[in-house]
């Protein structure tokens, strides 16, 4: 379901009276009324017959005037064909978003159509439902929905603060789903359910026509007045226990196998498909890397069968996790692994290797058979703008809290945790997905930093992380260093942070030490009182000025960076460690 990416275009704002949005590439985003986000996202999605997304190529914009668009546009992957043209109209108190389409040649899609994201603050919020079967009323759930909440949508209404905002869609019939599921901050109206046949193979000719009306009345409640002046860190109560962080297994080490060590993993993680040949290779190679580590090596086992369990018998492991050909754990893979593995020490694990989704839809998950419960995150599931990305964090709390609920007082490991995963799970004979450029670069540090305390904060017990080395590891890019200061740490407590908006954070306690870890994952600088602490900045070099701050003004976080207090975590050995900056304030 990854998503690809693609140079993020720049906004071409919309409407002059109350009611306006951005185009953004060819999508309508931030719609918003009096300064008031009505809708995150609105844009026309095209998957393929692995639900991938097929990136949409902008053609050409025509402008009236600021109120009214045509954006032409083509999705093309090889294998998919489709072009369309959308027409968007703003006014004062109406959006209307217009779109006709063709397929350029036979091909099998799961989605072509209009899709609309509604904000997380709806969470609750009752929704008057009109469809081909009538009225009904429903809600934007609180909870993360498994399944669909609102379905047979043709209109809804409903009320936003003093906003009262009505939706009227045409094309096809329409459902919302909670994108929770996949860590995305939002609700997702979209067409064609579910519940029907996928994928469908449209025909070369064939066209879509669809059309989405949007208004909204009212007024919307004050707007939050912000801070004046930077404000500064607060140490709050102390949480859970720091988790222990895992890295998944890449391949041989032996030229990367000090910086490494000093990275501070806390076990290897390797997934194995038990489907294809090599995966007892990998095993051994995973537990010699574990070896020279000297930690515990965790196994997934990946499409597995309850007659191959026993062929892991003997591999030097503390976890093993089962997930069988639907990426979920079956009673009878949790039997097996029970028989084989009885008085060996060796943990029992299972859950969801696809998404959160697969393991709140689980249906008869074994928990009473195993010993900790997993899943895996993935930031960019659906959309890889680096908004989106950053937005996911704020999720990521939320499916903690609910998979302690179906672990039922077990254990939570979350991983693997990544911009971009290794593989795609509905598509495993695929290529893997192209690593996250910004993985390697400072945003995959601050969004790391902000993944590490949601998840730790929400009570995760473990964390398993990206990968060792190459392209998706941690030697060689700036994340190290957050995973090298967490270092000495290991076993300590987190303790909750105050920060000013717009900032993440983690700070972990251990003995009389404290160590805090504020990050920038936005695109603009923030300031922050240094609080008399000396601090340490990672971010690109050269520095802009002002990153270096006086003693007696702000500490200026460039966007994206992340800061250290103390700064006294080590360097990766033998590597120039120009993109950091140590500096005192008073």
């Amino acid at each position: 379901m990854t998503a690809v990416a693609s140079p993020e275009p720049t906004p071409r704002p919309l409407g002059h009276g109350p009611l306006r949005a951005d185009l953004l590439g060819a999508a309508l985003d931030r719609v918003r009324f009096a300064g008031t986000p009505v809708l995150r996202r609105v844009y026309v999605g095209v998957r393929d017959r692995h639900w991938r997304t097929v990136p949409a190529q902008v053609l050409g914009v025509e402008s009236e005037g600021g109120d009214r668009v045509t954006v032409h546009v083509r999705h093309d992957n090889g294998d998919v064909g489709f072009r369309w043209t959308g027409t968007i109209t703003v006014t004062d108190r109406e959006l209307i978003f217009e779109m006709e389409g063709q397929a350029e040649r036979d091909f099998l899609r799961s989605r072509v159509g209009l899709c609309l994201l509604h904000p997380l603050r709806l969470a609750g919020t009752p929704v008057l439902v009109r469809g081909p079967g009538g009225e009904h009323t429903g809600r934007f759930p609180e909870r993360i929905s498994p399944h669909q909440p609102l379905r047979g949508i043709s209109a809804m209404h409903y009320r936003d603060g003093g906003l009262e905002v009505s939706i009227e869609l045409d094309g096809d019939v329409f459902e919302t789903e909670d994108q929770r599921n996949w860590t995305d901050a939002s609700y997702k109206t979209y067409g064609t359910p579910l519940s029907l046949p996928f994928p469908v193979r449209l025909r070369r000719g064939r066209r879509v026509r669809q059309r989405m009306r949007l208004s909204v009345t009212g007024r919307p409640a004050p707007a939050r007045t912000p801070a004046r002046g930077p404000a500064g860190v607060r140490l709050g109560a102390d949480g859970p226990p720091l988790p222990a962080i895992g890295l998944q297994h890449r391949g041989p080490v032996p030229a990367e196998s000090r910086a490494l060590a000093e990275a501070g993993a806390a076990f290897v993680h390797a997934d194995v498909r038990l489907d294809l040949d090599g995966w007892r290779e990998r095993v051994a190679e995973a537990g010699e890397v574990a070896r020279e580590l000297g930690v515990p090596l965790r196994v997934g086992a990946v499409r597995a069968t309850p007659g191959q369990v026993a062929e892991l018998a003997g591999t030097p492991m503390d976890t093993l996790l089962l997930f069988g050909p639907r990426l979920t754990t079956t009673r009878e893979l949790a039997e097996a692994a029970r028989r084989v593995f009885a008085g060996t020490g060796v943990r029992i694990g299972g859950g969801s290797r696809a998404h959160f989704a697969e393991l709140n839809r689980a249906d008869g998950l074994p928990v009473d058979l195993l010993d900790l419960v997993c899943f895996p995150i993935t930031a960019t599931a659906h959309a890889d703008d680096t908004a989106s990305v950053r937005e996911t964090l704020r999720v990521h709390p939320r499916v903690v809290a609910q998979a302690r609920e179906l672990a039922g007082g077990r254990p939570v490991l979350v991983g693997p945790v990544s911009l971009r995963p290794a593989w795609d799970p509905w598509a495993p004979d695929a290529p893997p997905p192209p690593p996250d450029p910004r993985h390697r670069g400072p945003f995959g540090a601050a969004w790391t930093v902000g993944a590490l305390a949601a998840l730790g904060l929400a009570g995760a017990a473990e964390i398993s992380l990206y990968e060792t080395t190459g392209p998706r590891g941690v030697v060689g890019a700036p994340v190290w260093h957050v995973l090298a200061a967490l270092r000495p740490y290991a076993g300590g407590r987190l303790v909750r942070l105050d920060l000013p908006d717009g900032l993440t954070g983690l700070a972990v306690r251990k003995d009389a030490r404290h160590l805090i870890i504020v990050a920038n994952p936005s695109d603009e600088p923030r300031a922050l009182d240094p609080g008399g602490r000396d601090w340490e900045l990672l971010a690109e070099s050269p520095f802009a000025d002002g990153v270096r701050p006086a003693r007696d003004g702000p500490l200026v976080l460039p966007g994206p960076s992340v800061a250290f207090s103390p700064p006294d975590h080590p360097y990766p050995p033998g590597e120039d460690s120009g993109c950091l900056s140590r500096s005192a304030s008073a």
